[in-house]
Formats: C-alpha cells, structure tokens, sequence
C-alpha cells in the first residue's frame, strides 16, 4: 500500500475513532514537515487545540520517511513530549499506548497496518512498531528506551 500526508485524516479516524477527524492545523503541520523535512522551531498553541496529536503527526512523518533509502531519512526515531504537568505527561502517555494499541490490533485498517509495517521495518530487534515510555518525577526509572536505538519511540 501507498502511503501519503493524505492518508493522515483516516489514519486519525481509524486510531481515535468514527468521528475524530484530525483539525485542519494539524494536517497542514504534517504537510510542512514533511514538505520542509523539519519540525518548526516552536509550536505556540493555546490550550486545549490539539497538541497532542503532535505525537500522531511525528509518529505518521516517521511512517512516510521510512520509504525513503536509509542514507535520505530526515525524520528522527524518538518523539518526546515535553511538559511540566504531571496530568499532562500522563495524558499524553497514555495517547502513545493508545498509538502502540491500534497499530498491534490485528483488527486494524489497511492504513494503521502500513504505518505499523513501516515503523516495524525500521527496527531490527523489537517485534512491536513503537517502543512508549513516560519519564516523570515520583515513578520508577525505566531505561528500556536507551536499549534499543533502532526502535521508534
């Protein structure tokens, strides 16, 4: 299957349901990442529009770059959100295991499989697309993300 900036809106659809269609901004983001090969310096959005979704952007620009010949890859492997409320970060963990759940589903849509099977083509060792960890004050400290540095996180 092909895979374009495109098929961003029904990968949204098929991951956060009927209905969760991704906002104009956000697919316009994707569209300049891709088109530029880089993430804008700073993203100054107000609350409550969406950023989050910028971990579904990062992880689909992944998903496309992962077609490209390794020696033109531009996009990076580990995506981190960084907040300083601990809510959030918990929040926004548990979108990246929402991520991880919909692209092991056996269920999944023909266009979760594809970026599934890209992200999985970029690792050597991991069977799943997407390692997901949280770093934060008062929780146990987990190093598995430092030992596999081929896997997407």
């Amino acid at each position: 299957m092909s895979l374009s900036v495109d098929d961003f809106d029904a990968f949204h659809v098929d991951v956060h349901g009927v209905g969760k269609h991704a906002f104009g901004w956000q697919t316009r983001l994707l569209e300049k990442i891709v088109k530029d090969r880089a993430w804008p310096r700073v993203l100054d959005l107000p609350t409550g529009v969406g950023k989050t979704t910028c971990i579904d952007i990062a992880l689909f620009a992944l998903a496309l770059d992962a077609q490209e010949k390794a020696t033109t890859r531009w996009c990076p492997r580990r995506i981190a959100m960084v907040v300083d409320r601990r809510i959030v970060v918990d929040q926004v963990a548990e979108r990246g295991r929402k991520l991880l759940r919909a692209l092991v589903d056996k269920d999944a849509k023909p266009v979760v499989r594809e970026v599934a099977a890209r992200l999985r083509s970029l690792s050597k060792q991991s069977e799943e697309p997407l390692g997901v960890y949280t770093l934060r004050g008062g929780m146990p400290k987990d190093d598995g993300w430092a030992r596999t540095p081929d896997q997407p996180l």
